[in-house]
């Protein structure tokens, strides 16, 4: 067995973005975006108290809307420790809450069978050896400050120490997301990648870290997974000539941190038409929620979630453990597979009979998943212009998001599902 099976298996999990920037509602860049005054934003700590955070409420949403792992921002690119920091008093346990929500949320997931996934930035703007024109100062002013061999060195050894604070006290830690690696910074090691990892992977060797120590990659080590944002591949992605495991991100809404003017959330044929479009092409979706100041996930969200769960609890079997196929789907559908299952995805209602490329001879029966209705399959009437090997199928009362099982013939002679 590889370390990423369980990741590749899982599909789906849960994204948290939660920090002090859930106050002024205005999504995770409002530090970078906003005309704040000195210090004004940093004193946001000192009114943050989400007394409403039920962790185990927000495992149980994740668990049954199908998600298998949850990752969660421990600190953003603000310097904000949502941990309890022994190297910074810029944290969670300093302000009226006083509690520490990671372990908090990392107790609740474990009780719930969930894997569970941390989050750290790479930069902070708020120390004195990180500089970049996508910083802050430069955002608003267009100045850089001059970073300090002495600062520097301060700022990555605060780097090493959060990380190694969160490889050694929350327990089993099954995922490192760490970001990001700024394009003015792509040609340089910027970060001490191989003392970074040798830590890691010394405290938690069986843990996951994503590709975001380089901004190239081609020319570096091989990470554990790999993370196109926001989109859905046409083809898995390909590192080295060779497909890698991946996982996509995208946000419910507009924004990755709260945002109070954002209504904008997802229908849940999006939602669902992305997870599936990801396990198509062999990876993961990664789907964020911003919590608000209160500790509470936005209503529309929690909805979301309970759609979510709904959909899956008919239709999970067509992603968790399963993958690519090379058939080829029909109009406005996609595949996935697991084992002699072909899942067919409706992408958007069908307009009548469906045909099947490649699949004359193959099956052995289809099922609508949601009502358990065995689907005809059409061999007497409209076949004179079909190609060779298409299949008619009359499937009845189906709508966008539904999913078909196509259970196939035994010598239907397609490989072995892509590992």
């Amino acid at each position: 067995m590889r370390k990423t099976d369980w990741f590749v298996n899982a599909r789906f999990g849960l994204f948290l973005h939660w920090g002090l920037y859930a106050i002024p509602a205005r999504e995770e860049w409002t530090y970078a975006n906003d005309p704040w005054r000195p210090g004004e934003y940093e004193d946001l700590m000192h009114q943050f108290n989400p007394a409403e955070f039920d962790p185990a409420e927000w495992a149980r949403l994740a668990k049954a809307a199908g998600m298998k792992y949850v990752v969660f921002t421990t600190r953003h690119h603000d310097g904000f420790c949502m941990f309890d920091s022994h190297y910074s008093d810029y944290k969670i346990t300093n302000t009226p809450y006083g509690k520490d929500v990671t372990r908090m949320l990392a107790e609740a997931l474990r009780a719930e069978g969930l894997r569970i996934g941390f989050y750290h930035s790479l930069p902070d703007w708020t120390h004195p050896g990180w500089s970049d024109p996508e910083s802050p100062e430069y955002i608003r002013d267009k100045t850089l400050h001059t970073v300090s061999l002495e600062a520097r060195r301060e700022y990555l050894d605060l780097l090493y120490h959060h990380l190694e604070q969160l490889m050694t006290e929350y327990g089993k830690v099954d995922l490192l997301f760490l970001d990001y690696t700024s394009r003015y910074k792509a040609g340089e090691d910027y970060y001490g990648r191989d003392r970074l990892l040798e830590m890691i992977y010394r405290h938690q060797p069986e843990i996951l870290v994503d590709d975001r120590l380089a901004y190239f990659k081609d020319g570096v080590r091989d990470f554990d997974y790999y993370t196109p944002e926001i989109c859905v591949p046409n083809r898995p992605p390909r590192v080295k000539g060779k497909e890698v495991v991946w996982e996509t991100c995208c946000t419910m809404n507009d924004h990755w941190g709260y945002c109070g003017d954002d209504d904008n959330y997802k229908p849940l044929a999006t939602l669902t038409g992305g997870l599936v479009g990801c396990v198509a092409q062999n990876g993961n979706l990664l789907l964020n929620i911003g919590p608000d100041a209160r500790g509470n996930l936005p209503e529309p969200a929690v909805r979301r979630l309970r759609e979510l769960a709904d959909w899956h609890q008919v239709n999970g079997e067509a992603v968790t453990g399963a993958g690519k196929t090379e058939f080829r789907p029909p109009f406005a559908a996609c595949y996935t597979r697991k084992g002699s299952n072909l899942y067919l995805y409706f992408l958007q209602q069908p307009m009548g009979d469906v045909i099947l490329p490649e699949l004359k001879g193959r099956i052995d029966r289809i099922t609508l998943l949601r009502t358990g209705e065995m689907i005809e399959l059409v061999d007497q009437w409209g076949i004179e212009l079909l190609a060779p090997g298409e299949q008619r199928i009359r499937p009845r009362d189906v709508r966008t998001g539904d999913v078909l099982r196509i259970v196939l013939k035994k010598s239907s002679g397609e490989p072995a599902l892509p590992a």
